[in-house]
């Protein structure tokens, strides 16, 4: 019976511990999981195998002034929200906007980067701003709400079809399944450069910049925004932002 009872209290207070853990994050831990979705240049993509980008340079930074290593997990970027409410990931650093619906289900760090919103299309085409989109076919990122909600506004007329993969949109664009791809203007001209065919211009400016999204309640995001603001302080993000961000446009 004293056994039986033993084992009883040592499931209890084992749940109890998963509990708290899965409330606010466990702080101990050595290693930080990052959800990114890596077709996304010059945020986070693959070069000779390897993962890189702006967010995660950043991300490494910020763990190293919490004195934990830093992991990914590359995934689509509408899984991104689920993964990080279920806790399969601690947090998630893929240009991520921030939204007012987005958080009511999570939370949002400090800002590190504003960026423009542009159009990409094959050239010769006819509309190069949201307004003229009337009756055309727009690909957007499945996930990116805040993207969705603009094109809604300024194009209601137009077909909006969001796609997983940016790099998927843009060879639907090449073979003409679309007629527009809507993006961040940074990858627009990196998929630009790559694809002389195709062109781009701006479309406009989201109001909130790139932030790191968080489990609501995680205390992670206390650290983090700490962190955030020694590294501006520090001038590690401006450094960032021109390492990565100022690009020749095409």
């Amino acid at each position: 019976m004293k056994r039986f009872i033993t084992a009883i209290l040592s499931v209890s207070l084992l749940l109890l511990g998963c509990q708290d853990k899965d409330k606010g994050g466990d702080l101990k831990k050595e290693t930080v999981k990052f959800a990114v979705c890596a077709d996304y240049a010059p945020f986070e993509y693959y070069k000779d195998g390897k993962l890189v980008g702006l967010d995660v340079e950043l991300a490494k930074l910020l763990v190293k002034k919490l004195g934990k290593k830093a992991a990914f997990e590359d995934m689509q970027f509408g899984s991104i929200l689920v993964s990080v409410q279920d806790g399969l990931v601690d947090a998630a650093v893929s240009a991520v906007e921030f939204s007012e619906e987005k958080a009511k289900v999570c939370d949002f760090s400090r800002t590190y980067c504003r960026a423009g919103v542009a159009l990409v299309y094959r050239k010769g085409a006819k509309a190069t701003t949201l307004q003229q989109l009337s009756n055309s076919k727009a690909a957007y990122q499945n996930g990116a709400s805040d993207h969705a909600k603009l094109l809604q506004k300024e194009a209601p007329d137009a077909q909006l079809i969001a796609m997983d993969k940016m790099n998927i949109a843009i060879e639907a664009l090449k073979a003409g399944h679309v007629d527009y791809v809507f993006m961040d203007e940074v990858p627009a001209n990196e998929f630009c450069k790559k694809n002389p065919e195709l062109d781009c211009s701006v479309a406009g400016e989201l109001s909130e910049g790139y932030v790191i999204m968080l489990k609501k309640g995680s205390p992670l995001k206390a650290q983090l925004d700490k962190a955030l603001d020694e590294l501006e302080s520090e001038g590690e993000l401006k450094k960032l932002r021109e390492k990565w961000l100022m690009v020749p446009k095409k």
